[in-house]
């Protein structure tokens, strides 16, 4: 009996409305393919498998050769499996998949593409994961504020355990110390603005209240419908229970009112005070960039949050600009200062929305303890030299008086003022750290490393002066001097380099709307291409301004440059930011690589960084690899390139060149199987 082709032309057309592939191959040993409709084409092209014989598709434990195949159709009118497996290319593929026999003799085969299933389950591991190991108690409601999901830390806290809270309202923890009003106004900041932080007093299963450091944060679908509140939180130390012999003022007060009151403290003979002085980051640039009354948006919800963290015991005291100082009593120890600084610093580090600006706020806290032995201008003074300190640190932490920092703020500032003349006195170069396609295994591009050797202090480490630069506005011209340099270099290598050179930019110069005609016109300048030059943005740096950010890094990429985000995955990272920016490549930070064959969250996140880029259509680096296993692994996850030690540190230029011409020696002298990732498989 002859098939009837044109009943099989109209499954297989159903088949590819419904996704799933359909292939009629001959009852050979190598399983011939003679028809196949459009979704198996494009699984084919997808992972690279061949078209022409499908056994390749279907192998397997079960089914290690076609024998067991046909013997097992014998018994069985329909074979139901998984194939998951690796193609002749290396790029690994799983799906599931039925074979029946036809009524000419060949077979019918059906398959579906489910690689997505390990992904979304990987993710949801490490999602788990997370919601189960930070210190911070959450808790997720439905749109009706129900409980749906409650962590670990959330029953250690509370004294409840999460199924016995499942289905309740949030509110039946209140102790009742605050006010309708209080949840009112809460329910209201959250339902117009999106979000809401501040201190609740809570009651645990024991019937003993605490207070709690709450953010609450409205969650929408795609089409901007509530669906949940998510609230996490963290217990305060009791700055609810002040000295009954010590009355701390309610409000903003004045900086000399502050000092008259630590005085009064100081001649009563009472316990230390911790002093906290805070600072915005980056708040000139959000005036510059934002306008003031943006800025005075920000000093608003800094008032409020410090208002939250430390009223009604504390006294805060407005200092100058964008600067608060804030005496706080019944905090005598550094633990309790430091958690309590900690807690604020994360109620502060948020995106924030005014008019149609995205702005994400941090700030910089130094902290200095106010003693019987001091002086109350003095302990200010010291608290200011620690948050300086603290924003040299490249800000969004908190650091301690003492004199390693005062003396560190000195340096600091002798190394701006250093660094102020490092361009004319020619005291900066340019190293290149090469890039290595792991698919050929050979040089693609160098990364350009800024170097500093001072005639005063002698050679700098960029971890010591960029953030000095990124906090000044010396970092807008050594950004310049280093695009100049690297085309010059460029220019200078001609036809014997083939590669491109990625340059690193700063937070500062992706919220300049000119950068990219600056960036053109040096190119034009020194006769280079465009796409010659990569460029590298922190996902941090496109968080800060993302309103800015997205204009600028849309502009570079209309102009040809191909762009990589920065250090993923080690800070604020979202779908949502590699969605709404224009980028061609992720860079996996070291901070996995060095730990990916010795930490298995470290190879989760890792795998889910790479399929996350593997599914949006983007190519993916990984830096400071070192070892020969960390490249094993990053090959089995079919990572497109690498950077380190293992293949050279950054050189000189002559010294990168010479590396160049060789091709990587030191890659080709490894096992062959580390590279083959249908070997290592």
């Amino acid at each position: 009996m002859q098939l009837n082709t044109d009943l099989l032309k109209g499954v297989a057309q159903a088949a590819t409305k419904l996704e799933l592939a359909l292939v009629y191959v001959k009852n050979d040993s190598d399983l011939t393919i003679t028809s196949v409709n459009e979704s198996f084409s494009q699984i084919a092209k997808n992972y690279r498998l061949p078209i022409d014989s499908l056994f390749l598709w279907l192998k397997n434990e079960r089914y290690s050769t076609t024998l067991h195949l046909f013997d097992a159709l014998k018994h069985q009118d329909t074979l139901l499996d998984e194939t998951l497996g690796r193609s002749p290319a290396g790029d690994a593929f799983h799906i599931q998949w039925s074979v029946s026999a036809a009524d000419d003799g060949g077979l019918v085969c059906c398959i579906r593409d489910i690689r997505w299933r390990q992904k979304y389950k990987d993710q949801w591991t490490l999602f788990e994961r997370v919601f189960d190991s930070g210190r911070a108690s959450i808790v997720v409601t439905d749109e009706n504020n129900r409980i749906v999901m409650a962590n670990r830390h959330f029953e250690e806290i509370s004294g409840y355990s999460k199924y016995e809270v499942l289905g309740q309202d949030p509110g039946c923890f209140s102790s009742g110390r605050q006010s309708k009003a209080f949840y009112k106004e809460l329910w209201r900041t959250l339902q117009q603005e999106g979000y809401w932080t501040g201190v609740v007093w809570n009651k645990r299963k024991d019937g003993r209240e605490y207070p709690e450091h709450k953010t609450i944060y409205a969650v929408t679908n795609e089409h901007g419908v509530l669906t949940h509140y998510f609230s996490s939180g963290e217990i305060l130390p009791n700055v609810g229970e002040a000295p009954q012999q010590r009355e701390f003022s309610d409000g903003l007060i004045s900086q000399q009112a502050l000092i008259t009151a630590l005085n009064e403290h100081r001649r009563q003979q009472l316990e230390a005070v911790a002093v906290y002085h805070i600072g915005v980051d980056r708040m000139d640039q959000a005036n510059r960039v934002c306008g003031l009354s943006f800025g005075d948006h920000i000093l608003q919800i800094l008032l409020a949050r410090l208002k939250d963290t430390f009223l009604p015991n504390g006294l805060i005291a407005r200092s100058i600009g964008d600067e608060f100082i804030v005496a706080s009593p019944n905090i005598s120890t550094p633990d309790i200062a430091n958690s309590l600084g900690q807690m604020l610093l994360q109620s502060l580090n948020s995106t924030i929305r005014y008019d149609d600006i995205e702005w994400n706020i941090t700030a910089s806290i130094g902290i200095s303890f106010f003693a019987r032995d001091n002086d109350a201008w003095k302990a200010i003074e010291q608290a200011h030299i620690a948050m300086h300190h603290a924003k040299s640190q490249g800000g969004d932490n908190l650091q301690f008086y003492d004199t390693e920092s005062q003396n560190s703020a000195r340096e600091s500032l002798r190394l701006e003022q250093a660094l102020r003349y490092a361009i004319e006195n020619d005291e900066l170069s340019l190293h290149y750290q090469p890039l290595i396609a792991l698919n050929d295994q050979h040089v693609f591009g160098a990364e350009a490393l800024l170097r500093w050797h001072s005639s005063e202090f002698g050679f700098v480490g960029p971890d010591r002066f960029i953030p000095i630069a990124e906090q000044s506005d010396l970092i807008l011209d050594i950004g310049l001097w280093v695009f100049q340099t690297a085309c010059c270099q460029l220019k200078q290598w001609g036809s014997e380099y083939a590669g491109s050179v990625a340059i690193n930019l700063s937070a500062q110069q992706i919220q300049y709307a000119d950068l990219p005609n600056k960036l053109l016109t040096i190119l034009r300048n020194h006769d280079i291409p465009v796409d010659r030059i990569h460029l590298e943005i922190t996902e941090t740096a496109m968080i800060n301004d993302t309103n800015s950010a997205v204009s600028v890094v849309s502009s570079l990429r209309e102009a040809g440059f191909t762009l990589s985000m920065d250090d993923f995955g080690t800070g604020y990272s979202s779908l949502s930011y590699l969605t709404r920016f224009p980028i061609d490549k992720l860079k996996v930070d070291r901070s996995f690589i060095d730990t990916i064959t010795t930490n298995s969250e470290s190879l989760v996140v890792t795998k889910s960084i790479i399929s996350l880029a593997k599914s949006l259509g983007l190519k993916v680096v990984a830096e400071g690899v070192e070892t020969e296993g960390q490249l094993k692994e990053l090959c089995l996850l079919n990572c497109d390139y690498a950077q380190g030690y293992l293949f050279s540190r950054p050189l000189a230029a002559d010294d990168f060149i010479q590396f160049y011409r060789q091709q990587c020696p030191s890659i080709e002298t490894l096992t062959p199987h580390l590279l083959s990732v249908e070997n290592a498989s």
